[in-house]
């Protein structure tokens, strides 16, 4: 099953970090739009948080290796969903108060970030492989 998750998740983690760094205006559009639904917005992304958190943390609990960066995303994903729909005007002020250069490094920051990760995963799978 790790395998099966990790080979998900290492492309997946790629395309959208690419989408982050190459397609930044797009995301900052999202993330307005997050904000200008209010409460509601921060609690749909913490729903989105939580239904791609759970199944890497429940399916996935791998605490050695490279592999280890995906049980750690998935935390950090049910942490973020913990916070929105628990506490969703800390979420908000989050989004609120990022001015919007700010908000461009950090799309793109965290954009090289998922591309490194899921780097990492799929060179572990083929060399795992090979």
């Amino acid at each position: 099953m790790e395998s099966i998750i990790v080979s998900v998740a290492a492309p997946v983690l790629i395309l959208i970090g690419i989408s982050q760094i190459y397609k930044t205006e797009g995301w900052q559009n999202y993330y307005r739009w997050l904000f200008s639904m209010g409460i509601a917005g921060v609690r749909f992304n913490g729903l989105v948080s939580l239904v791609i958190g759970s199944p890497i943390v429940i399916l996935h609990n791998v605490w050695s290796g490279p592999p280890l960066l995906l049980t750690l995303f998935g935390w950090l994903l049910l942490s973020e969903s913990a916070m929105c729909l628990v506490v969703p005007g800390a979420g908000l002020a989050g989004l609120a108060d990022v001015e919007d250069n700010a908000r461009r490094r950090i799309i793109i920051g965290s954009g090289v970030a998922l591309v490194v990760v899921g780097g990492v995963l799929g060179t572990h799978l083929l060399t795992a492989a090979g």
